[in-house]
C-alpha cells in the first residue's frame, strides 16, 4: 500500500472512531462514570493509534511521543474538571 493511501487510511478511520466515540458519549450523557471510561479508553486508542502511525511513518521521535502524551493528558485533565464540576 502506498504511503498516501496509508495516510488517506489512517485518517478516515479516526474520523469514524472520533465520530462513533461522540456518538457513544451523547448515549452516556447522564452516566459520569461511563464518560469516563469511555475518555480513558478513548485517550489509549489515541496513544497506541499514534505511536502505531508514527512507527509504520517513520516519524516515531521522543518529541513526537511526549507530544502525544502531553495532549492526552490535558484533554483528561480537561474533560475531567468539567465532569467533575458540572
Amino acid at each position: 500500500m502506498k504511503k498516501q493511501q496509508l495516510r488517506l487510511l489512517n485518517m478516515v478511520l479516526l474520523i469514524i472512531i472520533t465520530i462513533i466515540g461522540i456518538a457513544l458519549s451523547y448515549q452516556l450523557r447522564y452516566s459520569n462514570d461511563l464518560i469516563l471510561a469511555l475518555l480513558f479508553v478513548s485517550c489509549v486508542i489515541y496513544l497506541v493509534w499514534a505511536f502505531i502511525f508514527h512507527k509504520q511513518d517513520k516519524s516515531l521521535t521522543l518529541t513526537v511521543s511526549l507530544e502525544y502524551l502531553l495532549t492526552a493528558a490535558l484533554v483528561v485533565i480537561l474533560l475531567l474538571g468539567v465532569l467533575v464540576y458540572k
